[in-house]
C-alpha cells in the first residue's frame, strides 16, 4: 500500500513539474513591425462638420477630433461609439484628443441657437468612453486545470488498485 502512495507522489511530482512547460503565456501583443490599424468614421450632420487628424506614437494612434458648428448653431458635444481612452478634454469640448483602442465612430452634436433641448424633449447621450481594467492573464488557471486531472488519475489508480487488492 506504501508504495502505491509513493508510485502516485512520484507521478504527481512529475505532473507538476511539467505545468510550467504547458502554461507558456501567450503574447497578445501585435508585432512590433506591423503597427495595429483602427478605422476613424465621423458622421457629420446639419448642424455643422467636424475634422480630425491623426499622431501615430510608440503609445498606439492618438487621434484629435474638431467640431466646426455652422452659423446658428452651437456645439453640445460629442457622440463616440467604440473603443478609447479620452486624453485630452471633455466630451462637451470642440476639441479633444482620444487614443484608439478598436474602431470608433464620432459624431459632434449641435443645438440650434435659441433653441432649448429640454423644451424640445430630446436628450444627448454622450457615451464615456470608460472601459473595464484589464484583468490578469489565465496562465494559473492551466495549472489548476491540470493538476485537477492528475490528482484525478492518480485518484482513479488508487481505486482501482485497493479495489483489485481486497478481492
Amino acid at each position: 500500500m506504501k508504495r502505491v502512495f509513493a508510485i502516485c507522489f512520484a507521478v504527481l511530482i512529475v505532473v507538476l513539474a511539467a505545468v510550467p512547460a504547458f502554461a507558456a503565456k501567450s503574447d497578445k501583443n501585435p508585432s512590433p513591425t506591423k503597427p495595429t490599424e483602427y478605422n476613424v468614421v465621423v458622421h457629420n450632420n446639419n448642424g455643422g462638420t467636424a475634422t480630425y487628424t491623426t499622431e501615430v506614437d510608440e503609445d498606439g494612434k492618438h487621434v484629435t477630433l474638431v467640431a466646426h458648428p455652422k452659423n446658428g448653431y452651437k456645439f453640445k458635444g460629442w457622440k463616440i461609439n467604440g473603443k478609447y481612452i479620452l486624453e485630452l478634454g471633455k466630451l462637451t469640448d470642440k476639441e479633444i484628443t482620444i487614443l484608439l483602442q478598436g474602431d470608433v465612430e464620432a459624431t459632434p452634436i449641435y443645438e440650434k441657437i435659441g433653441t432649448s433641448s429640454t423644451s424640445s424633449g430630446s436628450k444627448v447621450s454622450i457615451n464615456s468612453g470608460t472601459t473595464s481594467p484589464k484583468t490578469g492573464d489565465n496562465s494559473g488557471l492551466y495549472f489548476i486545470i491540470i493538476f485537477a486531472a492528475a490528482f484525478a488519475v492518480i485518484a482513479g489508480a488508487v481505486g482501482v488498485k485497493l479495489a483489485i487488492s481486497k478481492k
